[in-house]
């Protein structure tokens, strides 16, 4: 079962947000409310929509009639743009296939239809992209033009291109790698170091790999320390990976005589050049296995464009010690999700209005999920677990948690627990292949 969030007080559901759940070349049955000179105010899904007529002939026909169909053109975050149809008997109701609608959407396009074309259309209406050509241009660009690409292969570009990410070649590359958590690629270095470690090296190597592993470790989340440390650990994690290695890099060659920091992308790239140099290719490849899966999280991390105008999310993934777990042993993964408003300067999280989402991996299969909302003083949490004794667990902790809060001045408004499996968060949403659409008009 799923189990739901502090929803009343999320900061990523904006009630400006005009398109009530719309999509592109849907078909919507309006109620006609009233009709004064070429404006007219409709019932869209209970929402009450003023739409301004393009000729007296239109607004003399919906005043005749008590319901009207249209057809969505276009959404933005302002606006939405509706094709009103008359009755037309030769359009029929129900689903029609993305099959059938990709031709006849590149028919009145003037595109020619080809077989990559109509499955590029496909994908763009499986994500309900406006198929134009210059979209259509834009994501068959990012594909390897020599051929060879699939149909999954158009459904990424398209889903990426909905998620507001960059497509290019390069990115579309990036985002098929098969995604591995922070964590896993963390661990899996920081034993390749340790165990290269007590081989025979150079001194300046050996010192180089020793700084790295300290800084590496260091970077462990101590499940049983004060909550200061915590803050600190998690403020040197960002610092550590949230900047992209091109953003290091420049700052580096403005500024050469800057000593680079051990807890740094660059401090690790030059780790990488040394072991390469002296003939260590297996250590030096996991190094650049961890820095291709940190800048793939980075890349999940980029402003969306256009903005999605409901919120937006960042993530960082790291691990987590349990009290008394010791160094050898499987450390828990984690994810922190933050929420930021969709604003011109959204690259700063607004303490005030924000929602944090921390799911922690227990076992394999097995996730503990707490989700917290805060607007101003106010708090909200749910906390999902899999299985009753955490849920009577986290339920025991709320009076300490209530106070806890209550002396940094937040008022906790609401606690609920539940069982459940949190769902994995996951920018890049890939539709399903079997996908329909609603009729749409095929004049549109």
């Amino acid at each position: 079962m799923s189990f739901p969030g502090p929803i009343p007080i999320s900061p990523i559901n904006n009630t400006t947000d005009q398109d009530f759940g719309l999509r592109v070349y849907q078909r919507v049955t309006a109620q006609v409310l009233s009709v004064t000179g070429t404006t007219v105010v409709l019932e869209v899904d209970g929402h009450p929509v003023v739409a301004q007529l393009t000729s007296a002939d239109q607004a003399a026909t919906l005043s005749s009639q008590p319901t009207a169909q249209f057809i969505v053109t276009q959404l933005t975050d302002q606006s939405v743009t509706l094709k009103f149809i008359k009755n037309d008997k030769s359009v029929s109701s129900g689903v029609v296939n993305t099959s059938d609608l990709a031709q006849r959407i590149l028919e009145n396009n003037n595109i020619p239809i080809t077989a990559n074309n109509l499955i590029m259309t496909r994908s763009m209406l499986k994500q309900h992209l406006p198929v134009t050509p210059a979209k259509l241009k834009e994501l068959l660009g990012a594909l390897p033009d020599y051929g060879g690409w699939s149909e999954m292969d158009a459904d990424l570009a398209a889903a990426m291109k909905s998620a507001g990410l960059p497509v290019t070649p390069q990115s579309l590359a990036l985002a098929s790698r098969q995604p591995v958590q922070t964590a896993d690629a963390l661990s899996n270095l920081i034993a390749m170091l340790t165990q290269t470690s007590i081989q025979n090296l150079p001194e300046e190597l050996l010192n180089q790999l020793k700084s790295n592993l300290q800084a590496l470790n260091s970077l462990i989340i101590k499940g049983d320390g004060e909550s200061s440390q915590l803050a600190d650990q998690l403020k040197a994690l960002v610092e550590a990976f949230g900047r992209s290695l091109e953003n290091v890099l420049l700052e580096q060659i403005q500024n050469p005589a800057k000593p680079i920091p051990e807890k740094s992308l660059m401090s690790l790239v030059k780790l990488q050049q040394m072991l390469e140099q002296f003939g260590k290719q297996e250590t030096a490849q996991t190094i650049k296995e961890f820095l291709t899966n940190i800048h793939r999280e980075q890349f999940m991390n980029v402003k969306p464009d256009p903005a999605p105008g409901h919120g937006e999310w960042s993530e960082i993934g790291f691990m987590v010690q349990s009290a008394g777990q010791k160094a050898n042993e499987k450390f828990s993964a984690a994810r922190l999700r933050i929420a930021h408003e969709s604003k011109e300067d959204s690259s700063k999280i607004n303490p005030a209005y924000t929602r944090l989402i921390l799911q922690v991996d227990l076992e394999p299969g097995e996730t503990v999920e707490v989700d917290l909302s805060l607007v101003g003083k106010q708090i909200r949490t749910s906390v999902m677990a899999p299985d009753p004794a955490w849920c009577d667990q986290a339920q025991s902790e709320l009076p300490s948690l209530a106070e806890a809060l209550n002396d940094l001045g937040y008022n906790l408004k609401d606690f609920q627990v539940g069982v459940g499996d949190p769902q994995p968060f996951n920018r890049i949403q890939i539709a399903s292949g079997n996908a329909t659409l609603m009729t749409v008009n095929i004049e549109v």
